[in-house]
C-alpha cells in the first residue's frame, strides 16, 4: 500500500502474508514500525495495537482466500465460513455488503466490511472492529479501489 501524506510525502507500508496459514501476517517498513511506535507510546490508543494487528492478519487472510478460491477444486469454504490454517472467518451478504468476521485470540471480532459490489468486485473496504466505540480514539481504516493501470 502507498500513503501519501501532506507535507511528509509517500510511504509504503509492506503486508507479509506468505505464512498467514501459520504465523499470521505482518506488517513491515519505516511507516509500520512508526505506526507500531507510536500505538505502543500513546496512552490512549493502546488497544488499538491489537485493532492493528487483527487488520494485518484479517488483511492477509483475505488475501490468501482469494487466491486459494482461485484454484479449481478449493474447499477453503462453506456457505458461512472460511478456514485460513485453524482460524475461521465468517462471512455473509446483506444489503450489497459482503461481511467477513475475523476473532482475534481475545474473542474481540474485527469485520471486513466489502461494500457498494458491482461485478467487478467491491469498490469499497472498511474495516473495524465490532466493539469500536464511536469516539475520536476509534479503530477503522477505509480502502477505495479503483482500476490499477
Amino acid at each position: 500500500m502507498a500513503v501519501d501524506i501532506p507535507l511528509h510525502g509517500s510511504e509504503l507500508l509492506s503486508l507479509y502474508w506468505g505464512d498467514v496459514e501459520r504465523s499470521g501476517a505482518k506488517l513491515k517498513g519505516n511507516f509500520a514500525r512508526r505506526i507500531y511506535t507510536s500505538l505502543r507510546n500513546h496512552q490512549d490508543s493502546k488497544d488499538n495495537l491489537s485493532h492493528l494487528k487483527s487488520f494485518a492478519n484479517g488483511l492477509g487472510e483475505i488475501i490468501y482466500l482469494s487466491e486459494s478460491l482461485s484454484q479449481v477444486g478449493s474447499k477453503t469454504c462453506s456457505k458461512s465460513k472460511c478456514r485460513v490454517g485453524t482460524r475461521d472467518l465468517l462471512w455473509s451478504i446483506r444489503n450489497e455488503h459482503l461481511f467477513i468476521d475475523r476473532a482475534n485470540d481475545q474473542g474481540n471480532i474485527m469485520r471486513f466490511d466489502f461494500s457498494s459490489l458491482t461485478s467487478n468486485g467491491p469498490k469499497r473496504l472498511s474495516i473495524y472492529p465490532l466493539d469500536n466505540k464511536q469516539s475520536k480514539d476509534s479503530f477503522k481504516v477505509e480502502l477505495f479501489f479503483n482500476r490499477c493501470e
